[in-house]
């Protein structure tokens, strides 16, 4: 069934739970410190500190906030939100089949440990599908 930009149908794919929410922050210290103070701890960062990784702690379903330093160019708010899925490339495909519009093609990202496909979700708000495979080079980065 078409209807608008979306070509809607029955489909096997489900979302996992939230893996991680990017957001772009003006001033990394006090966007890390304000979740700290909400339970949050720092597990890593890259670029001398511009980019930093926090984890809830949780073992069984990890939720991770990734703070991005504002740069030229880039917009203070949410980045995206990625979804765990085991399925990163099957699950890919399935969505730009459905009409999605994808940003990238699925592939491994070794700064985060993770396969990843981002795609463009309502509202502008881009979306992505992750999948944690190996250690992240931001977890030999303690801030």
């Amino acid at each position: 069934v078409s209807t608008g930009i979306f070509n809607w149908r029955i489909t096997k794919m489900k979302l996992g739970h939230v893996d991680h929410i990017t957001l772009n922050v003006t001033d990394i210290e006090a966007a890390t410190e304000a979740f700290k103070q909400l339970g949050m701890k720092v597990e890593g960062s890259l670029d001398d500190g511009d980019i930093v990784m926090l984890t809830d702690g949780d073992p069984e379903r990890p939720l991770q906030i990734q703070l991005d330093t504002v740069h030229e160019g880039m917009v203070p708010g949410l980045n995206h939100i990625a979804f765990f899925t085991k399925t990163v490339e099957d699950d890919s495909t399935e969505i730009q089949d459905m009409g999605f519009d994808s940003r990238h093609d699925a592939f491994y990202q070794s700064r985060s440990g993770r396969t990843i496909f981002t795609f463009g979700g309502p509202d502008g708000v881009d979306l992505q599908l992750a999948r944690k495979d190996k250690r992240g080079e931001y977890e030999d980065h303690p801030l």
